[in-house]
């Protein structure tokens, strides 16, 4: 029974974290699809540990690391113009 809990458990976690996502800017809100990401690339990719949310959550210096950076090195996704990713509902 622990054992069925547990596994309801972290399949509710996983799947609140595999949601989209809105991320708060000044600039305009960016418009994340988590679930995207998660079927092109391993957790591990971007975040350290298991599944879950950034610790501290995620700031504009360390979104741009990792999102531009990433984009770069896959030749793919926004990394050239703010308004490719902030305010702009229709880019991930």
């Amino acid at each position: 029974m622990k054992q069925l809990i547990y596994i309801a458990l972290c399949s509710f976690m996983l799947t609140s974290l595999a949601q989209a996502k809105v991320f708060k800017a000044y600039n305009g809100d960016i418009d994340f699809n988590h679930s995207k990401h998660m079927g092109l690339f391993p957790c591990a990719e971007c975040h350290e540990g298991p599944p879950r949310p950034f610790p501290g959550g995620i700031d504009k210096q360390k979104a741009h690391k990792l999102c531009i950076g990433c984009h770069t090195k896959e030749g793919a996704g926004p990394t050239r113009h703010c308004s490719q990713c902030h305010g702009n509902s229709t880019k991930e």
